[in-house]
C-alpha cells in the first residue's frame, strides 16, 4: 500500500467519524461501484487488505461504514512486510548464494519485537563519511559489489574461490571472507582502515 492507499483509508475514516450525510453518501456509492469498477478507491482498499492479519476485520469494517484504527491497521501490514525477512531466516547464508538471507543474517538491523516501532536505518548513514565510502559500504551490505560470491553468477569460470588469499587453500570470497579471513594485504589494509563501520564483525 502505497502513500495514496494511506490517504484513501485515513479519509475513509474520516468520514466514518464525520456528522456529514452528504459525505456517508458518496462512499456508499463509491461501495455500490467497487463490484464494476477497480478503479473506484474502496476496490482499491479491499485489494490492499489481502495477505493482512485483519483482512476480514478490515473488509467488514469498508463495507459496514466503520473507522479502521490506522495504528492497529499499520502494525499489521508492517508485519506483512516483514514477511520476506521472515522467510530470509529460514536460509543459511554460508549454504546457498541468497541477497536477503545474506543481508538479514550478517548486515540487517533487528526488527523491534513491538511492530508499532519505527524501523531504524544503519547507524554508518549518520556518520560523516564521504559520498565514495558511504557508495561502498551499503553496496558491501547488499551484496552489490564484485567479490567473487556475487561475481560467479556472471563471469565465464563461476568460479567463488579467493584469488587473493597466497597458498592452496581454497576459501568462498563472501562478505565474511572478506572482513575476517582474507590474507590479501590490500584487503587487510581496507580491513584495518574502515573495520569501525563493520563493528559486530569484530
Amino acid at each position: 500500500m502505497n502513500r495514496t492507499g494511506f490517504g484513501q483509508l485515513s479519509s475513509f475514516s474520516i468520514v466514518c467519524l464525520s456528522n456529514s450525510d452528504t459525505l456517508r453518501r458518496v462512499v456508499q456509492a463509491d461501495l455500490n461501484l467497487q463490484p464494476r469498477s477497480s478503479a473506484c478507491w474502496t476496490a482499491q482498499l479491499l485489494s490492499a487488505f489481502q495477505g493482512l492479519r485483519g483482512c476480514e476485520l478490515y473488509v467488514r469494517a469498508l463495507q459496514t461504514g466503520h473507522a479502521i484504527t490506522m495504528q492497529k491497521f499499520t502494525a499489521d501490514l508492517k508485519h506483512r512486510m516483514r514477511g520476506v525477512w521472515r522467510d530470509a531466516e529460514l536460509v543459511a547464508p554460508n549454504m546457498q548464494n541468497n541477497k536477503l538471507a545474506t543481508y538479514h543474517s550478517w548486515f540487517a538491523i533487528p526488527f523491534s519485537r513491538n511492530e508499532r516501532m519505527p524501523n531504524n536505518v544503519p547507524w554508518y548513514l549518520h556518520l560523516n563519511l564521504s559520498k565514495h565510502v558511504m557508495r561502498n559500504t551499503s553496496r558491501f551490505r547488499l551484496r552489490a559489489h564484485t567479490l567473487k560470491v556475487e561475481a560467479a553468477a556472471w563471469l565465464e569460470d563461476g568460479s567463488c574461490v579467493c584469488d587473493q588469499c597466497p597458498g592452496e587453500d581454497e576459501h568462498v570470497q563472501n562478505e565474511v571472507h572478506a572482513l575476517l579471513f582474507c590474507q590479501d594485504h590490500r584487503v587487510c589494509e581496507l580491513r584495518k582502515h574502515f573495520s569501525f563501520l563493520f563493528t559486530p564483525f569484530f
